[in-house]
């Protein structure tokens, strides 16, 4: 009941089934809302505008740098007895290589370079025996950061280093039949390993080889001889070759020299008694003389190269084996062509008529005074001295410079028994 001065209308109850309904009806309008904000719709296959299938975007975490490159050196920090000629190889792992270098213990660079795959440095010069060297190579990885790797090494020490010394000379000028000649200074028991090491550049080119005369002698030679003009330069890699018996070469040298525009040779016959100088195939002129009195001093038969010239020097029997038979301190215009003692020159003592009749010497080829002079002008080392018609035996090849004596099939049989007959340029 009502109080009297009460105006509110009274409001009719709602059903219990009317608020059950507004539940759904509020829960069917959040369900609509969300299928008009989905990604998907027939026409764009459930993808976005941008190509992108994710229904949501997230940040990306921090990027973190990039791990640093690894470098691994060889010869390793502290390494001993390094082969002077071995490359140095620099592996780097997560990155790339940027710069190599390599001082010496000095603290001087090293003039080197790396190969073109990139991993190998090599000397320009190979190491001293018994150097100390620092490698130092930077990296750069994924992110161009640097990192820096470092090694000091020592090369091999060995108890003997050996050199060889060679002729002719750096720079010179000599006759057609000078051979390329080296002479060790210990026995050589590895001749492959040492010939391999040596290489001869020639221009214009033509075939050659080296032969051995013993463990201490190496010559090289064409088949015929030189091409007057021709230049030649001998490259002695030997630096770090194992000669054998603990020896170690030493020697890493390039040196050239020149054949003169003339072929000159001087034509003895023994028999004749005569010498007939050539030049460039052209007989010049025709000189008397006498050689070695036969049996007993018969004068060696053969090609013979003049190795050096005096214009006066002593000569005495004692020096090659002959007691007492002559010493003459002022024999004139000497030129030597066998180590053993035999020499074409001056004769100022024997009567003249002997010179183109008799032959009276102990062995050596003379003449006048003047004739002699006349060639010792004219001659140079390399010039040939080529001798027919004597009763001795042709000489020996090691005597002196008489290579040429040996056949060409008996020359190349005489290399180091790995090598083959070489070329102007051997790869042996």
């Amino acid at each position: 009941m009502s109080s009297a001065g009460s105006k509110r209308p009274l409001r009719p109850m709602r059903s219990p089934a009317r608020w059950r309904a507004l539940p759904a009806l509020i829960l069917g309008a959040l369900l609509l809302v969300s299928g008009c904000s989905s990604d998907g719709g027939s026409d764009s296959g459930g993808k976005k505008p941008g190509g992108t299938n994710n229904t949501t975007t997230k940040d990306d975490p921090k990027k973190k740098g990039a791990d640093p490159a690894a470098i691994t050196l060889t010869p390793a920090d502290g390494a001993n007895a390094i082969d002077p000629q071995a490359p140095l190889t620099i592996v780097v792992g997560g990155g790339k290589l940027a710069e190599v270098k390599v001082l010496n213990a000095q603290n001087e660079p090293v003039d080197g370079a790396l190969d073109p795959d990139g991993k190998t440095w090599k000397p320009k010069v190979p190491f001293t025996l018994g150097g100390k060297y620092t490698t130092t190579a930077t990296a750069t990885n994924a992110d161009n950061a640097p990192t820096t790797a470092r090694a000091t090494f020592t090369t091999l020490s060995p108890d003997k280093k050996v050199t060889a010394r060679f002729s002719p000379e750096d720079g010179a000028t000599v006759g057609v039949g000078y051979p390329v000649s080296l002479t060790f200074d210990y026995p050589v028991k590895n001749k492959a390993a040492v010939e391999k090491a040596l290489s001869v550049d020639v221009e214009p080119k033509v075939e050659g080889a080296w032969h051995w005369f013993d463990n201490t002698r190496v010559d090289y030679r064409p088949k015929d001889y030189w091409a007057p003009g021709t230049n030649v330069k001998v490259n002695l890699n030997l630096r770090g070759v194992d000669v054998g018996n603990g020896a170690i070469a030493n020697q890493f040298k390039s040196y050239s020299f020149k054949i003169a525009a003339t072929k000159r040779i001087a034509m003895v016959d023994v028999k004749a008694h005569t010498m007939k100088v050539y030049e460039n195939d052209q007989l010049i002129k025709t000189i008397p003389i006498t050689a070695g009195k036969s049996p007993k001093y018969s004068t060696w038969n053969g090609k013979m190269a003049i190795t050096e010239k005096f214009e006066k020097t002593r000569m005495n029997s004692q020096t090659v084996g002959l007691g007492s038979e002559y010493d003459i301190d002022d024999v004139p215009y000497a030129m030597r062509i066998t180590t053993s003692g035999t020499f074409v020159h001056g004769n100022y003592w024997a009567d003249p008529s002997v010179f183109g009749n008799d032959n009276t010497s102990h062995g050596c080829v003379s003449m006048t005074k003047d004739n002699a002079k006349w060639l010792y002008d004219r001659v140079i080392a390399g010039d040939m001295v080529e001798i027919s018609g004597s009763d001795e035996r042709t000489v020996d090849a090691d005597n002196g410079l008489a290579d040429w004596n040996l056949s060409w099939d008996k020359w190349t049989a005489g290399g180091a028994p790995a090598s083959t007959p070489g070329t102007t340029t051997p790869t042996h």
